[in-house]
């Protein structure tokens, strides 16, 4: 039994930790002040443009096969 617990809490643990840890290291000192809301938003923005950027670049490479 006590074993179980012993198990429960550090699964638990670990969850929590996973949660708050940040997402990359290098983000890791620019998210020190965000609240998670503003963390979640950076993120987002950071993918659309990385999204932009490929599509952008797909388009170009198109463009020059033609």
């Amino acid at each position: 039994m006590k074993q179980r617990h012993i198990q429960s809490f550090l699964m638990v643990s670990a969850a929590f930790f996973a949660m708050n840890a940040p997402i990359r290291a290098g983000n890791a000192t620019s998210h020190v002040n965000a609240s998670p809301a503003q963390q979640v938003a950076q993120m987002r923005a950071q993918m659309a443009d990385a999204r932009t950027t490929r599509q952008d670049a797909s388009q170009a490479d198109d463009d020059a096969q033609d």
